[in-house]
């Protein structure tokens, strides 16, 4: 699948030349670009970083913020600045946080200084010395292109001394963006990026440690903005010499966490977030088109064989699934409708998986709902006796019946609905081997063409 998002590095100077005159731009003088370099004891390479990126961005305004390193870093900076002389012309500008507070909150330091500044954009890097500076010219001349959307590199990590854990982040990261704002991102953990200052300082971020760099990208999609992708180069040092903050057990919780309230708010949330600009190149399903034959076989059609496609019709049956045990009789098409639409997953399978809550398995759903809610609520099964009729009150009922029967659904349409997946992605994976081992054994017309994904 191809992303209209990612412009690759041998066609930057052509899409350049070629899209100038017929997209309405900033003109290159009015662009004014900061360079933001959040630094945490990274007192080894910080000096490295600093003095290539003044040497390749001469007219660009440096901003360093020290976020409460523990290490030389202080001292590098106070050497680095004495070769500076203070003023206005100075295009090194060193910020300092009293304790840590996380990238990100060093980041938002940064954009409200660039900004006071008078800059329009700010070019993020980080200060470990993975990044080429080199590559930032790539991504600026995105960003002339598209002076309101976020620009980010893509690195590429086909490679063997790339660390399994950096690749399996990145493609979880890209599934939840996906899942979450409908954008294709290939890689959103990426530190080498350009905000546009006038909208990303107007955005509403909650987190502020690495969690912000994922968030941003949601809430500039949310916003309207394209979120669009450069490939650059990234450099892995060995373990030794690898400079990390990244702490396994926090930080991955923290991505849960993250993932889980945007998830859900994307849900619950049917009024649309505030737009800075309203989206260009997203494609729209109307209404109309959905009472077409053709639309409906594309939609079932398994085109993009790989694991983001799988991840992501898996998750259409999770939550048809979910959907199905949950006891909303009467509103489950529509809430699956309404759900599949929000987070931008197959429509078709998401209702077909539905449909396990058909008139025949009702009273079996039910009774698994109120057994469950039961033991959750009271530590043991309810008796076979209440299958009698019995003389209960409004609250005999809800307590008996429908407090348990909604809380024991919610409980039972989670494991369901993560069951499902995980069966699901285990036919999907095996499916593709069997046709990567004998192409012909699937018709060719199962494979034709795109799903096409509402926005």
């Amino acid at each position: 699948m191809t992303n209209p998002n990612v412009i690759f590095a041998s066609n930057a100077d052509t899409a350049f030349h070629a899209k100038s005159s017929a997209i309405t731009a900033l003109p290159p003088q009015a662009i004014s670009y900061a360079v933001i370099i959040p630094v945490y004891n990274h007192g080894g390479t910080l000096a490295k970083v600093i003095d290539e990126v003044l040497a390749k961005l001469p007219e660009a305004t440096v901003f360093v913020i020290n976020d409460g390193s523990t290490d030389s870093t202080t001292a590098v900076l106070q050497s680095i600045e004495a070769q500076y002389p203070s003023g206005p012309a100075n295009p090194l500008r060193i910020l300092h946080h009293r304790h840590n507070q996380g990238k990100g909150a060093a980041l938002l330091t940064g954009f409200a200084a660039a900004h006071d500044a008078g800059c329009t954009h700010a070019i993020a890097i980080d200060a470990d010395g993975q990044h080429l500076v080199s590559d930032i010219f790539r991504l600026m001349q995105i960003s002339q292109l598209f002076p309101d959307d976020l620009i980010i590199g893509d690195r590429q990590m086909d490679f063997a001394d790339v660390p399994i854990r950096s690749k399996r982040g990145r493609d979880m990261s890209r599934f939840w963006m996906l899942l979450q704002t409908g954008q294709d991102v290939p890689d959103t953990q990426c530190g080498l990026r350009i905000y546009p200052l006038k909208h990303t300082l107007t955005l509403t971020h909650i987190f502020r440690r690495f969690d912000f760099e994922s968030e941003t990208l949601v809430r500039h999609a949310w916003a309207g903005l394209q979120v669009r992708s450069a490939p650059i180069t990234c450099i892995y040092f060995t373990a030794e010499n690898r400079i990390t903050h990244f702490r396994p057990v926090r930080d991955t919780l923290r991505g849960v966490r993250l993932n889980a309230m945007l998830t859900t708010w994307r849900i619950i949330n049917p009024m649309p977030c505030r737009k800075c600009r309203v989206s260009h190149n997203i494609p729209h399903v109307s209404w109309r088109s959905w009472s077409r034959w053709r639309f409906w076989r594309r939609q079932l059609g398994l085109s993009q064989c790989d694991a983001l496609a799988d991840a992501m019709l898996a998750t259409a049956v999770g939550v048809g699934v979910l959907i199905a045990v949950l006891p909303l009789y009467g509103i489950q098409t529509l809430l699956a409708l309404y759900t599949a639409r929000r987070l931008h997953i197959n429509i078709p399978v998401t209702l077909l998986a539905t449909q396990i809550s058909l008139p025949p398995f009702i009273p079996l759903l039910i009774f698994m709902n109120i057994q469950t809610g039961t033991l959750i609520l009271h530590g043991r099964f309810l008796s076979p006796e209440f299958m009698e009729h019995q003389q209960l009150s409004w609250h005999g009922i809800f307590s008996t019946y429908l407090g348990p029967m909604m809380l024991g659904g919610l409980a039972c349409g989670l494991a369901s609905g993560t069951a499902a997946v995980l069966i699901t992605r285990s036919m999907l994976a095996r499916m593709h081997r069997k046709l990567a081992a004998n192409p012909a054994a699937v018709p060719l017309e199962s494979l034709a063409g795109n799903a096409e994904m509402p926005p």
